[in-house]
């Protein structure tokens, strides 16, 4: 009846597209053109609200390890908790931990991220520590949104774009290893493959 009810709920909202097979349900947002997948048995509860739009949501809680991550899922996108930026980087590491906002919309971590990318390469300057803080902020967007069964491919392009145009200058890292990470990188690449200007993905 749980899984029914989880399923029956994501499907009645608009704009997403819900299937379900061995345990797992998978939830397209076309409006951010991103796949949420959740394995059912990780879901701990959940229930509908009207998000600040006006707009059906449903909120979820997600087990992962010891904790309970919350999750909003709403007709055009979703809404996750950053990692935090302790765990982004290696022990002994000296940076500037910057704040973070409890909660991050998939849009706005696009727009966010993929800003800060067309700042970079049309040569705007910044203080390297403002700049290393964002970088670390937004790797903490990305980890936050994989942790919940996305996979921002496009978000994280951007990101892989500005670290490697600038992050070899910054006090920032090195990171902890993350071969999740590693692999969306790796996706990241293939999708640059795959097309003539990869810079300018959306």
């Amino acid at each position: 009846m749980h899984s029914e009810a989880l399923v029956g709920l994501l499907g009645e909202l608009p704009g997403t597209e819900v299937t379900v097979r061995a345990g797992k349900v998978n939830v397209h947002i076309p409006a951010i053109g991103d796949t949420l997948r959740l394995a059912i048995r990780d879901v701990l509860g959940f229930e509908q609200i009207i998000v600040p739009t006006g707009d059906p949501g449903l909120e979820l809680g997600i087990r992962r390890g010891h904790e309970e991550l919350p999750l909003i899922v709403t007709v055009d996108d979703v809404v996750f908790m950053p990692a935090y930026a302790a765990d982004m980087l290696a022990p002994g590491a000296e940076v500037r931990v910057p704040a973070s906002p409890d909660l991050i919309a998939y849009s706005e971590m696009h727009r966010d991220v993929r800003a800060l990318g067309r700042a970079v390469q049309a040569g705007a300057e910044f203080d390297d520590d403002i700049l290393a803080a964002t970088l670390l902020v937004h790797r903490c967007f990305l980890a936050g949104a994989v942790r919940v069964g996305l996979w921002p491919v496009r978000v994280a392009a951007w990101w892989e774009f500005c670290h490697a145009a600038v992050g070899d200058r910054l006090p920032l890292g090195p990171f902890r290893p993350d071969p999740t990470f590693d692999q969306l990188l790796a996706d990241v690449a293939q999708a640059r493959r795959q097309t003539i200007q990869p810079a300018r993905q959306d």
